[in-house]
């Protein structure tokens, strides 16, 4: 669990961890940030804490807590302390491993006075002055989350907001006052976070003090390549959606993870914010430093191949290994292609290159890199690549705008797909007859751009195939029929199969009781041990993954005898039995009395 500001009110923090835990079970740690301690003047946190601290009251669940405001906690434990049972002051800074994750930690606030005045660059001074900290705290931290060998940083927690949180985003993701009021970011964001998140590439960066919630899409981080989020929380006791003050979180540790797990991104995946290529739009400039162009000047350019790049400024002995190196981390290399100089001694390299990888956003990836990576003193250029002007573009037989895998077996742009079992096209989504169909009636809702699985969609697209389904059920039920919806999710070698499918069937009215009979009889044979945990929406599913993307699982939609209602269950493959391919099938049939 994560809390933000408690300011002393323990006993509201741990009524609702309580609660939180008879819902859906115990949690192993809580991690708190912002100002945990009561503030001078707050007598009734202080005696809630004081019954903590006596042993009165006992913490339901192990907590960790930097704290933004107390200087007597910061100047006597400056590497942390037990305040009672369950209750640990993490210190001034540091990394820790608690339950097998990297934690890493700034207590303190940002003062401008005290910050600009401090020395730098290794120069001896205190890490704090009063409960403020200095540039050598955060050099210190750098230094010591970023050892030689060591695994990623799993959280990251302060105080304050990164400045800059808000940049490479659209208008609808910023963050926002929850009363709709003008806040002034620049004020409210502190820029040495930025340095600290931007140096530390934590998984999570969580912080509070705002009394804001608020959850940036994921971005890409520039070295390690994994995606970063960006967790803000209100204070404990706030109210409304916008104040949230907890959060739960399942999450594997990245020492524990495969690479190519971890590194894999959400399509809502977006350019890192602290990167310093991104410019003022009030310059007339994009983010590449380059002027603005009108947009004829732009529609009479080439279209750009979107998961390949164009590398420029290379040195003349650059090695196509030495390159792969570099990038190989961003995703998967199809192909690398150096220019040469074939009538020179050596072939010496051209000064430019192409690299394609086997998705537009990974390409969109390695862009983010641009004049960060070095070799022989240049700094390499990076951008998408554009066919040279006056080249033929092949001719799309269904002219709709996807970034998909040509080799995918549903994606539109494979040649290979079988167009004639389409029954309708929207711009992100389609809906198919089913290969092998249950009924005539058996339809898959697939996504037009190439996604593995609901939980890996936007939040745009997931209302789109949402929307697909609630039409069926519709058309379903004006013919008197309910529908069984199911998602089946479990990561295949080829990603030719990796393409997300919700499978929808018509059941007759007088079968609709027996739906959840269905399901634990096929689960106790197929899933014996596996526990279905009830959600209120498919969008739910994606917080019983564990934060890994590899994470299998079977999602089900029931409906309800005499009612319009449904039911949703999800089982997520994490320690438990496999799921079989054909589960989803098993079910239905068994619920149309087919099972032959």
């Amino acid at each position: 669990l994560l809390a933000g500001d408690a300011e002393g009110s323990l006993v509201k923090l741990y009524g609702q961890v309580e609660n939180q835990q008879k819902r859906v079970g115990n949690f192993n740690m809580l991690l708190a940030v912002g100002a945990f301690l009561p503030g001078d003047g707050n007598v009734e946190a202080a005696m809630g804490l004081a019954e903590y601290a006596s042993g009165k009251r006992k913490a339901p669940v192990e907590t960790y807590f930097i704290e933004s405001r107390s200087t007597a906690f910061l100047q006597a434990a400056p590497d942390g302390k037990q305040l009672c049972e369950n209750i640990h002051f993490l210190g001034g800074f540091g990394v820790r491993e608690i339950h097998g994750l990297r934690v890493a930690f700034l207590s303190g606030h940002y003062d401008a006075a005290i910050y600009g005045s401090g020395p730098r660059d290794g120069a001896a001074g205190p890490a704090f002055v009063g409960s403020a900290y200095t540039p050598q705290a955060i050099e210190a931290l750098i230094k010591l989350a970023s050892q030689p060998g060591s695994p990623a940083v799993d959280i990251l927690l302060t105080a304050e907001w990164p400045s800059k949180i808000g940049e490479r985003l659209d208008e609808l993701d910023r963050p926002r006052h929850p009363d709709g009021l003008q806040v002034d970011w620049a004020k409210l964001t502190v820029e040495p976070i930025a340095e600290l998140c931007a140096a530390l590439e934590p998984r999570y960066h969580v912080f509070g003090t705002s009394d804001i919630a608020y959850q940036r899409p994921p971005f890409q981080t520039a070295t390690r390549g994994h995606v970063c989020r960006c967790i803000a929380l209100g204070k404990v006791g706030s109210k409304g959606k916008g104040r949230l003050w907890i959060h739960g979180l399942s999450l594997s540790p990245a020492s524990t993870m495969p690479s190519a797990i971890l590194k894999q991104r959400p399509e809502n995946t977006t350019p890192c914010p602290f990167l310093q290529a991104a410019a003022s739009g009030d310059l007339g400039c994009d983010a590449s430093g380059a002027s603005k162009r009108s947009a004829s000047e732009m529609d009479a350019e080439p279209e750009v191949v979107p998961n390949q790049v164009f590398l420029g400024r290379l040195p003349e002995k650059m090695e196509e290994r030495r390159l792969e190196a570099a990038l190989k981390h961003i995703g998967k290399i199809e192909r690398l292609h150096l220019a040469r100089d074939e009538e020179a001694e050596g072939r010496p390299c051209k000064g430019y290159g192409w690299v394609t990888f086997s998705t537009p956003e990974e390409a969109q990836a390695a862009c983010e890199l641009s004049e960060l990576l070095e070799c022989g003193g240049r700094k390499i250029t990076i951008a998408l690549s554009r066919p040279r002007a006056g080249s033929q573009k092949k001719k799309r037989e269904i002219q709709i705008v996807i970034e998909p895998h040509s080799e995918c077996w549903f994606c539109l742009i494979n040649p290979k797909v079988e167009k004639h079992m389409i029954v309708a096209v929207t711009k992100e989504v389609y809906v198919a007859c089913a290969r092998g169909p249950i009924s005539s009636e058996h339809v898959l809702i697939l996504p037009v751009k190439h996604a593995p699985c609901y939980a890996a969609c936007t939040p745009e697209l997931q209302e789109a195939l949402s929307a697909q389904v609630t039409a069926i059920r519709k058309m379903h039920a004006e013919a008197g029929m309910d529908c069984l919806v199911w998602e089946r999710w479990i990561p295949l070698g080829a990603s030719a199969a990796n393409h997300m499918q919700l499978q929808v069937l018509p059941v007759e009215r007088n079968r609709t009781g027996g739906a959840r009979e269905a399901l634990e009889s096929v689960a106790k044979r197929q899933l014996d041990g596996a526990t279905f945990r009830r959600v209120k929406s498919h969008r739910e599913v994606v917080d019983h993954l564990n934060d890994d993307a590899g994470t299998p699982y079977i999602y089900f939609e029931l409906p309800i005898e005499k009612s319009r209602e449904v039911e949703r269950f999800v089982y997520a493959g994490l320690g438990g039995p496999r799921i079989p391919l054909n589960v989803g099938r098993e079910v239905a049939c068994r619920l149309l009395g087919r099972d032959d």
